[in-house]
């Protein structure tokens, strides 16, 4: 049963990165649709107690028959009542410093890992196969599969499945800031497309029939500078979602 695809490929440099996105697609068509991006190099504060405030002179009231009359400390003679020792504000404890925290090393983000299943796994591992046959006929070494690089793959077919279309630089980011972490060298070229029926063959063989230019999907499973790729395969709604992501 004939599959229809969808799919884009690139490879970017620092210096071109204008993001390319393309246009969602209705779920029905089954013609093939291809976004080309120019290809490249990417080279407590202490509480102290008050003392009492210091009694003032003040003159004394006079007596007056028949009244009684409130004595002041300080306006008694000397003689006859010792004046009361000024109050003495209780010790207040140094209080105990708190531990200084200690800074924590933040955690690399890496791609959430997308749970693959037999069918994914199998498109997967079929796709590899596929690509290194193709190398091998142009005389080229095949790539070895490096599960990290998959990882970023496969979160990018996840975010791909969830809003129905592929493309390069879009909800998740770009390519660029997915892609050059994962590869670690500064090199990558990313190929992505939908499979129907899992028919990953027909994927392959449209990517094989482009033009030889250095800007499709066909370039960069031919490029001879490539020795890793990371194929991430996702089963949305609508299709099976795939991304390569190729790595010197």
């Amino acid at each position: 049963m004939l599959a229809g695809l969808v799919l884009a490929s690139f490879t970017l440099t620092p210096e071109r990165r204008a993001p390319v996105l393309a246009a969602p697609t209705s779920d029905d068509s089954r013609e093939a649709r291809i976004v080309p991006v120019s290809r490249g190099v990417i080279r407590g504060l202490r509480v102290y107690d008050e003392p009492e405030p210091a009694p003032s002179s003040a003159p004394t009231s006079e007596a007056t028959p028949g009244v009684a009359v409130e004595a002041v400390p300080d306006a008694q003679p000397a003689d006859t009542i010792d004046p009361e020792p000024e109050a003495t504000p209780d010790p207040t404890p140094n209080p105990t410093p708190e531990p200084t925290p200690q800074p924590t090393a933040r955690p690399i983000a890496r791609p959430v890992a997308v749970v693959t299943n037999p069918t994914t796994a199998w498109a997967e591992a079929h796709m590899l196969e596929l690509i290194n046959a193709s190398r091998a006929l142009g005389g080229l070494v095949p790539l070895s599969m490096d599960i990290g690089v998959a990882d970023t793959a496969r979160a990018h077919s996840a975010a791909e499945a969830r809003v129905r279309y592929v493309y390069h630089d879009g909800p998740d980011g770009t390519a660029f800031s997915r892609d050059v972490p994962a590869c670690a060298t500064g090199w990558y070229g990313e190929n992505t497309g939908k499979i129907w029926n899992d028919n990953v063959d027909a994927l392959h063989r449209e990517f094989m029939a482009e033009p030889w230019e250095p800007i499709n999907h066909r370039t960069n499973i031919m490029d001879p500078n490539f020795r890793r790729v990371g194929v991430g395969a996702v089963i949305g709604a609508d299709a099976m979602y795939m991304t390569m992501v190729f790595c010197r």
